[in-house]
């Protein structure tokens, strides 16, 4: 019984910690972390929760507790946030793949990640489902990246990616433009704002067509970062950091099992069987 009692104490501290409670720690920052380095780290991806994902379905493994279809889910902190109210994020890098997929009667599955002016993008057919077939069978999908900041209502933010691809595509280059489109005045004329400058919310919206329904991004700008308040500088700093660490080739992203395509609706609530979820699949 005292062990039992020694628990709920020890738990109801755990739940009412301030930070004072932690400052003799700080003395010790980063101890036996040392040696991590980016490569180490695994990227969280940020996708859309479909009707037939694993995540949504209470029956398996993979459930995710209150996950419902038009959820955001974290692939790494196995998380989900609200669809309608989207989450805050600082874009830092963006580029443009080609990414290979075995189709599902192949058992499917992650195969390889090309640049846009790799050879074999040359060599695919488009078949009757308009999507990119390679000569040996395989999917190729022409895949937007968006290296992000999410930002959580207690200041803290952490390094994710979101990618679009299929009908999705448009909502990328939207967004794109939106950004290069961002200009200020400056010292020496008018600039294009660095893509980390601003803060925009990523949500999700039901979309249909004659094939289906699923559940798209919706993104809006909401902010632009003031370097003159020193948290939203710090956050600049770090975007700013994760981009550069983006092209040296540090950071490593993992490819989640899911299949994509070039082609038909993006994410949808009837016809997919992905084993991760269903934001980029085609029907």
């Amino acid at each position: 019984m005292a062990k039992e009692n020694a628990v709920a104490v020890a738990e109801k501290k755990t739940a009412v910690a301030k930070a004072s409670d932690y400052v003799g720690f700080e003395a010790f920052a980063n101890e036996g972390l040392e040696a991590v380095s980016a490569l180490d780290l695994s990227i969280p991806y940020l996708r859309i929760l479909g009707q037939l994902s694993p995540q949504v379905n209470k029956r398996d493994g993979a459930y995710v507790k209150d996950a419902e279809a038009g959820m955001i889910y974290n692939t790494v902190e196995n998380t989900v946030y609200s669809g309608e109210e989207g989450v805050a994020v600082i874009p830092c890098y963006y580029r443009r793949s080609y990414v290979e997929w075995k189709p599902r009667e192949k058992g499917g599955g992650y195969v390889a990640t090309y640049g846009v002016d790799d050879p074999i993008v040359k060599t695919t057919y488009r078949d009757d489902r308009q999507q990119e077939i390679l000569p040996n069978g395989n999917l190729l999908a022409n895949t937007a990246e968006f290296y992000v900041l999410m930002l959580s209502p207690n200041g803290s933010a952490k390094r994710c990616l979101i990618t679009m691809t299929s009908t999705q595509l448009k909502k990328a280059r939207k967004w794109v433009t939106q950004m290069q489109t961002n200009t200020a005045q400056g010292k020496n004329g008018m600039f294009v704002m660095p893509m980390m400058s601003c803060i925009y919310n990523v949500s999700t919206v039901e979309e249909r067509n004659d094939k289906g329904s699923w559940f798209g991004w919706e993104v809006s700008m909401t902010e632009t970062l003031d370097l003159e308040n020193n948290e939203q500088r710090g956050l600049f700093e770090m975007a700013l950091a994760f981009s550069k660490s983006i092209k040296a080739g540090e950071v490593k992203v993992k490819q989640e099992g899911e299949e994509t395509s070039s082609s038909g609706s993006s994410g949808s609530s009837g016809s997919s069987k992905s084993h991760d979820t269903d934001d980029d699949i085609p029907f």
